[in-house]
């Protein structure tokens, strides 16, 4: 949010407090927040503060007048007055972030490349839970994480569409890897996200979510379907159990078990490269940085190049010796 700011900018904005932390000085007291909205966070600062901001909490949507100011090289908000909303003042969109795609239009993809599914087993299987009204609904406003890649809603219907794309790409390069199942799997394997990650005003881990983490809430949610299955095979079961299981790849990352079938091993392959490629992306979209690069990225412990998206450039195109420091 903070680069859509510039100092001096006069602010009037609704927008959720994210922290709050209560400060003393020598002439009274003041507060430093956090501020969140579908954009991002601003830092905020309020001085000598009205008696209203004692009530003000960690999740409160708030009205916030103000000015923006530089602090220490740090955008921040210089606020003037802030008031609680009330559910039904204000509008629930400008907090959550949503897929830039048109969700219908990907869950119809899915849909799909469901019908294309041969082995009749797993066909039975993904029409029974994708033909679930209160299914989709749920579904189409999952985020598949939190913070780093498709951290929005409909990002988990985004996410699972270019991994099935994906698959079926690898299975024809390798034509010995069962495709079906393969696809079954991607399509299967964050189901739990629609229960580990709450959305509200913000997107954050549920109870649940933190307690069980979503590769047993998907393990669960499998089994309820098949409850409503007869004579599902017990081989199939088993090896899309642990795909589910294992998808993360390594214990350490927190899968029970590793990959243990080809299917499964290119499962974790396609999730990482899809999750890392579009959290790369999302760097890259939301600018920060200086210049050509990106600000430092701590889960993947590296800066991004930016450099010019469409042609590099030289810094200083009338500069023929290429000095970059003049």
């Amino acid at each position: 949010m903070s680069e859509n700011l510039k100092v001096g900018d006069s602010v009037n904005k609704v927008m959720v407090v994210a922290k709050k932390v209560k400060r003393d000085f020598s002439n009274g007291k003041f507060f430093l927040f956090q501020f969140s909205d579908k954009n991002g966070t601003v830092k905020g600062v309020w001085w000598d503060p009205a008696r209203e901001a004692d009530k003000i909490k960690a999740n409160d949507i708030v009205r916030v007048t103000g000015e923006v100011q530089e602090y220490q090289g740090t955008i921040q908000i210089r606020v003037n007055y802030m008031e609680v909303l009330a559910e039904g003042e204000y509008d629930p969109s400008v907090f959550l972030p949503s897929s830039s795609r048109d969700v219908e239009s990907i869950y119809s993809g899915i849909l799909e490349i469901i019908a294309d599914v041969k082995d009749k087993d797993l066909a039975r299987l993904l029409n029974l839970i994708f033909s679930d009204d209160r299914f989709k609904e749920r579904f189409v406003r999952s985020p598949a994480a939190k913070g780093w890649h498709h951290s929005y809603v409909g990002g988990l219907a985004e996410h699972l569409y270019d991994m099935a794309r994906i698959a079926r790409a690898v299975a024809e390069v390798y034509s010995e890897v069962d495709r079906d199942l393969l696809i079954t799997g991607v399509l299967l394997h964050d189901l739990g996200k629609m229960s580990e990650l709450a959305v509200g005003n913000h997107i954050d881990y549920s109870d649940r979510g933190r307690l069980l983490g979503h590769i047993s809430m998907g393990v669960t949610l499998f089994e309820e379907y098949l409850r409503g299955m007869e004579d599902f095979p017990s081989e199939l079961e088993m090896k899309l159990k642990h795909m589910i299981l294992s998808h993360h790849g390594q214990l350490d990352h927190g899968s029970p078990v590793v990959p243990m079938t080809v299917e499964a091993l290119l499962l974790n392959f396609i999730d990482n490269m899809d999750a890392q490629a579009r959290g790369t992306l999302m760097v890259l979209e939301k600018g920060g940085g200086e210049g050509r690069w990106s600000d430092y990225v701590r889960l993947l412990d590296r800066f991004i190049y930016r450099g010019d998206r469409e042609r590099d450039i030289p810094d200083d195109p009338g500069d023929e010796d290429g000095d970059e420091d003049g």
